[in-house]
C-alpha cells in the first residue's frame, strides 16, 4: 500500500450494468484495479425481490476491505437497499443520519464514518440525495447541520461524497455546500454512456494533505452502471 489514500464513490445501480446484467465482482475488480482503500457506494441492493442476496456486501468488499458500515433506507427481510462504506482500514465509529423530514417512497440517509487510515483518522460521509429539488434542499440542510455540530468539537479531515442528484451547474444547494467545504472538480458522470450531468460530486475540509478527484471513464467502466464513479486521492 502506498502513502496515498484512495476513496471511491460509486452509484452502482443495484449492481446492474447497462445491459441489465448483475455481477458485483466487477465492482470489486474495479477497486482492485485502482487500489481503492475505501469504497462509498450508493444504490446497494441486497433485497431478494430485486436480485440481491445477503452475501452481496462480501462480494463487493472482498477480503481486502473487511470493515463495513451499511446505511439501510429500505428493508426487506434480511435484504436491504441503501448506502454503504467498505474499508481496508478499521472503522472506529459510524452512524447513519436520517435526512428525511417527511415520509418518502425512497427514504434518504447519509452514512458517516470515522476511519483510522494510513494517513491518520479521517471522517467520510456518503449520501444519495433525492431527485426532487425541494427534497434535496431539505436533505442537505439536515446533512450540513450534522457536519456543523461535529466541526465544533473536532477538525479531522472530512470528505463528503456521493450522488447529489443536482443536475444544474449552479444552484442554492451547490452554493451552500461549496461555502462550507472545498469542492473537488470532477467531470460529468451521468448517464455513463454519454455523460451530460455532474450528479456525483466530492468535497473536503480540514485536510493538510493534497487532495484531487477524477471521474473514471474507461469503456469498461462505462458499462458497469448508469453512473460513472468518482475517485478521490489524498496524499501521494
Amino acid at each position: 500500500m502506498s502513502a496515498a489514500l484512495r476513496i471511491l464513490s460509486f452509484n452502482i445501480h443495484g449492481g446492474y450494468d447497462r445491459r441489465g446484467k448483475r455481477d458485483l465482482r466487477r465492482v470489486r475488480d474495479l477497486m482492485e484495479a485502482y487500489d481503492i482503500d475505501i469504497g462509498v457506494f450508493q444504490e446497494i441492493e441486497t433485497r431478494p425481490s430485486r436480485g440481491g442476496t445477503v452475501d452481496d456486501i462480501l462480494t463487493i468488499a472482498g477480503p481486502e476491505r473487511p470493515h463495513h458500515l451499511p446505511a439501510l433506507t429500505i428493508k426487506e427481510g434480511e435484504g436491504w437497499y441503501g448506502n454503504l462504506i467498505v474499508s481496508r482500514y478499521p472503522i472506529v465509529s459510524g452512524i447513519v443520519h436520517d435526512l428525511e423530514t417527511k415520509p418518502s417512497f425512497e427514504p434518504r440517509n447519509a452514512v458517516d464514518a470515522i476511519i483510522d487510515t494510513n494517513l491518520g483518522p479521517i471522517r467520510i460521509i456518503g449520501t444519495h440525495l433525492s431527485l426532487s429539488p425541494w427534497e434535496r434542499w431539505s436533505e442537505v440542510r439536515r446533512l450540513t447541520a450534522v457536519v456543523d455540530r461535529v466541526d465544533q468539537v473536532e477538525t479531522r479531515p472530512l470528505f463528503l461524497v456521493g450522488d447529489i442528484n443536482e443536475w444544474r451547474m449552479r444552484s442554492k444547494l451547490l452554493d451552500h455546500l461549496d461555502s462550507m467545504m472545498k469542492a473537488l472538480p470532477v467531470a460529468k458522470t451521468f448517464p455513463s454512456i454519454w455523460p451530460v450531468f455532474r450528479l456525483d460530486r466530492a468535497w473536503y475540509d480540514h485536510c493538510d494533505f493534497p487532495v484531487r478527484a477524477q471521474t473514471l471513464q474507461t469503456p469498461e467502466i462505462r458499462r458497469l452502471s448508469d453512473h460513472l464513479p468518482v475517485l478521490v486521492t489524498v496524499g501521494g
